[in-house]
């Protein structure tokens, strides 16, 4: 269904439309000699580069197909006045003024990137941000002449289910060097969306951070065939907005199990209209041990506040073991709401261990362990009683302890075990039992735990590291997506991935 932007496209094309017909003297001959001259001008590429409301942009892309540009807005337009560096750069109206390359652009933070083109198709768009390279490029929203959004022959953003192919560029200086590259050979490819044909302007997806820059490289071809590029600098001063802390539970060159979490914790809400925006600018890339990329779906998802916002991402399928992991959250002077935005950057960088699957049958009363599909551990082991029982599901490792108190309000008691490995935060957990050593493998008498002797609690504690899948079956209950830090498995990937705010 194609969509209209009323304003901007709309008087962009009165305003081209003005300028070639409006008479410049009451001579006839110097009507029609400065329409000559005029569309004799009008051959060279035209570049605009403004400021989009997020109001205006999302109008756009709500717009329905039967809608049409008002004629007002034809009878009003009216020509830009002259550009100088003085000059305030006007709203969506007419994306700015005229930009050649070299121009420096000031816009303000929360605003979307607006260009067009006069006289050329555009042929493709990238929109770095200079401090963080690694997002990957912007997809945008392209626009015809008339005004109908035209469906990119792309689908890529930030925050996409494919974590290798959201990385665009390197976080190392060599690489950010080339990537500024101002020769048409020294684009980074990775960054540029292709425009569609017959695309005459071009909306961001993305709103500005504050205290930014952003390098616009902008190539148009004309009607003669050549290739006109435009490169620009836009400068986005600071936000006014009360800064929202982003941290993560995961901790840099950390090696986690395959079932471990993106965890980032934001320190208030983030308003659901923001989570959007602050999604798209998140980036995980994947690669093996000697540093090759690897493709791995996930999606990132906003679990329920509590009460502060939390953001995580999972791969469809448990990470491949043995692979590095680099996240990068560039939310400073992002808006996450009305009067709020983002205190800090964060960066991560963390390693995905060997694949280790402990399995607890309550069936079988037993509980196994492989390692990159190798059969290490089976156990007898006592699950959850009757009228205490373990729950169905994808536990996570979430901590251990070598001493640890067990404590319950509900069943009254206070327990003092070893070898405690934390699987969730109901209180379940993975330890010592010396006390049901005999109906291991025959009964299940605890209060939801696995129980183990001594010796074998011990030696799978000594194995586990914070991220293993301990998966239980056989059981009459079922975890539960509520009241968990680590509920992420819970989810089928369809119901995960509609936590995302992207669509």
């Amino acid at each position: 269904m194609s969509t209209k932007i009323y304003g901007a496209v709309a008087a962009l094309s009165a305003l081209a439309l003005l300028t070639a017909c409006t008479p410049t003297s009451d001579d006839p001959d110097a009507t029609r000699n400065g329409a000559k001259t005029t569309a004799e001008a009008a051959a060279d590429p035209v570049f605009r580069v403004g400021s989009v409301t997020a109001e205006a942009a999302e109008s756009a892309s709500e717009s329905t197909s039967t809608s049409q540009p008002s004629e007002d807005a034809t009878s009003t337009a009216q020509p830009s006045p002259a550009t100088d560096a003085a000059t305030a750069m006007p709203g969506a109206e007419d994306f700015g003024e005229v930009t050649e390359s070299g121009d420096e652009i000031d816009l303000e933070a929360g605003q979307r990137i607006g260009i067009s083109v006069e006289n050329a198709d555009l042929s493709d768009i990238s929109v770095t941000e200079e401090a963080h390279p690694r997002i990957a490029h912007d997809p945008g929203t392209f626009f015809d002449a008339s005004g109908t959004a035209l469906e990119s022959e792309e689908d890529a953003q930030a925050g996409s289910s494919t974590p290798s192919s959201t990385a665009s560029g390197s976080s190392d200086d060599e690489s950010t060097e080339e990537s500024k590259g101002s020769d048409s050979e020294s684009k980074d490819d990775a960054e540029a969306v292709s425009a569609p044909d017959d695309s005459a302007a071009w909306i961001s997806t993305y709103g500005l951070a504050g205290d930014s820059e952003y390098t616009v490289k902008v190539t148009a071809t004309a009607a003669d065939g050549d290739e006109v590029d435009l490169d620009a600098m836009i400068t986005v001063g600071a936000s006014d907005g009360a800064p929202m802390s982003v941290r993560t539970t995961l901790a840099d060159d950390q090696t986690v199990g395959v079932a471990a979490p993106i965890m980032l914790n934001f320190g208030s809400t983030v308003s659901e209209e923001f989570r959007d925006d602050v999604e798209r600018r998140l980036s995980v890339k994947v690669t093996d041990e000697d540093g090759e990329e690897r493709e791995v779906e996930g999606s990132w998802g906003w679990l329920y506040d509590d009460p502060q916002s939390r953001l995580h991402f999972r791969p469809k399928e448990f990470w491949p073991a043995h692979s590095k992991v680099s996240v990068d959250v560039p939310l400073k002077d992002v808006p996450t709401g009305e009067n709020s935005v983002g205190q800090n950057d964060l960066t991560l960088d963390f390693e995905i261990g060997r694949k280790q699957v402990a399995k607890a049958d309550v069936k079988t009363h037993r509980m196994t362990v492989t390692r990159d599909g190798k059969t290490v551990m089976d156990f007898p082991a006592s699950l959850g009683a009757p009228k205490s029982p373990s729950y169905n599901g994808t536990h996570v490792v979430m901590s251990k302890a070598a001493d640890y108190t067990m404590t319950s309000e509900q069943w009254d008691y206070e327990t003092d075990v070893q070898w405690a490995v934390r699987i969730h935060n109901n209180g379940e957990f993975i330890h010592a039992a010396p006390w049901s050593a005999g109906v291991q493998g025959s009964q299940n008498v605890s209060h939801g735990c696995v129980n183990l002797t001594t010796a074998r609690a011990k030696e799978y504690y000594d194995s586990a590291i914070f991220g293993d899948p301990v998966e239980i079956t056989g059981s009459q209950v079922s975890l539960s997506t509520n009241d968990s830090d680590i509920s992420d498995w819970v989810y089928s990937w369809d119901e995960w991935k509609k936590l995302s705010a992207l669509d």
